[in-house]
């Protein structure tokens, strides 16, 4: 499970944190290796389980006429540009950039009704997705970064243990507060899902840079609209991230 309902697992779910805002739609990363078998499975759940077509996407099934489901293949069935290409009518391709890397450094999961298990992705896959997706199209995807400003709201809350235990390191240093230490802690946990794909690590590499250059960071602006705070607080915390990252 990627996008929102990841997101929620981990905030409402996990941790009791009321999600900012509600989504319809749920989306499924699918590792697969070919096209056939992507088009066995859509299939299977149009023809036995009840869902339906959507017209004009090929990745995305409609559960009782109501619930938009995205069905988003990776791994071996991906180009050499991370590309997936389904169908010939409506849309027919996606770019997965991040997905793979995300799955191969692991996944928690997650029991539903004591029958269904699922992987879910971690916060750190979540924010990686969320920057791309941003970065991809930035003039519809501003909430993509009030998302992320939600999570790091709360990262050090729920990530707590995990940083006691691995990143005491920083507590050392009196300019960090729990939140720039949270960031810190972000990059590096970023860094760990990156390092495994030189273009994925450069690409987030120079997002990170090129909002931490001067007060013009498209990225620390929309924080502020989350935040309520200064450009200058939203830089700090985006620091940490990309230092954390490149350590």
């Amino acid at each position: 499970m990627v996008g929102a309902v990841a997101r929620d697992v981990w905030m409402s779910a996990i941790n009791g944190i009321p999600p900012t805002r509600i989504t319809g739609d749920i989306d499924f990363a699918i590792f697969i290796d070919d096209k056939g078998t992507y088009e066995k499975l859509r299939n299977y759940l149009i023809n036995t389980e009840g869902f339906s077509p959507y017209s004009t996407n090929n990745f995305v099934l409609i559960w009782k006429k109501v619930i938009q489901v995205d069905l988003l293949p990776f791994g071996a069935i991906e180009d050499k540009n991370t590309k997936v290409s389904i169908g010939d009518v409506g849309l027919t391709s996606l770019n997965m950039p991040g997905f793979k890397e995300i799955y191969d450094e692991g996944l928690p999961e997650l029991e539903l009704e004591e029958q269904h298990r699922f992987k879910f992705c971690t916060l750190p896959g979540i924010v990686i997705l969320k920057l791309i997706a941003w970065q991809d199209r930035p003039e519809i995807r501003r909430d993509d970064i009030k998302d992320i400003s939600k999570v790091l709201e709360h990262f050090f809350e729920m990530y707590a243990d995990e940083i006691y235990e691995n990143h005491n390191d920083l507590f050392g240093d009196d300019k960090l507060d729990l939140n720039l230490i949270a960031a810190r802690v972000m990059g590096r946990e970023m860094n760990k899902i990156a390092r495994r794909n030189v273009s994925l690590f450069d690409r987030l590499k120079e997002l990170l840079e090129v909002n931490t250059n001067n007060s013009d960071s498209a990225m620390a602006k929309i924080m502020i609209e989350f935040y309520g705070n200064t450009i200058e607080n939203n830089l700090a915390v985006i620091e940490q991230i990309k230092i954390g990252y490149l350590e």
